[in-house]
């Protein structure tokens, strides 16, 4: 199925249905991939408006939000998810990377990296905190 034919089936489904939060957020990642920030921040609003308990739909939001420029908002959905899902290590991730190359806040996304590790050291983020951590200068 090409991405044309599955962008159609999905606006299709919305269409029918607009209360349909998968596809909503379906179509959030269709445009997150062609990195279409505006386009994805507006479908995934709708999906989390629908169902707001989606760690990664809004996690992927404030990537859209910063990758726009959005940089205090994309914040502030990082850490909206962190406080509301804190096993969320992708959250971490995305927020510490924000801070280092946003904000220029070193020291604060090696706080998030660690934290990350200290109490989730299993999740599958984890070895992308270890690495990141590795990378800093000493």
């Amino acid at each position: 199925m090409s991405n044309q034919i599955s962008e159609s089936s999905l606006k299709q489904q919305l269409n029918l249905d607009p209360t349909n939060a998968a596809a909503a957020a379906a179509l959030g990642n269709y445009y997150f991939d062609q990195k279409n920030a505006l386009a994805a921040i507006v479908y995934y609003q709708v999906s989390l408006s629908q169902d707001a308990a989606q760690p990664s739909v809004m996690t992927d939001m404030a990537t859209m939000h910063w990758q726009n420029e959005d940089v205090g908002i994309a914040e502030h959905f990082f850490s909206k998810v962190i406080e509301q899902y804190p096993e969320f290590g992708n959250a971490y991730i995305n927020l510490g990377l924000l801070c280092m190359h946003a904000k220029n806040d070193v020291q604060r996304a090696k706080q998030l990296w660690q934290h990350l590790l200290a109490q989730y050291p299993e999740h599958p983020a984890s070895s992308k905190a270890r690495e990141l951590l590795d990378g800093l200068p000493a």
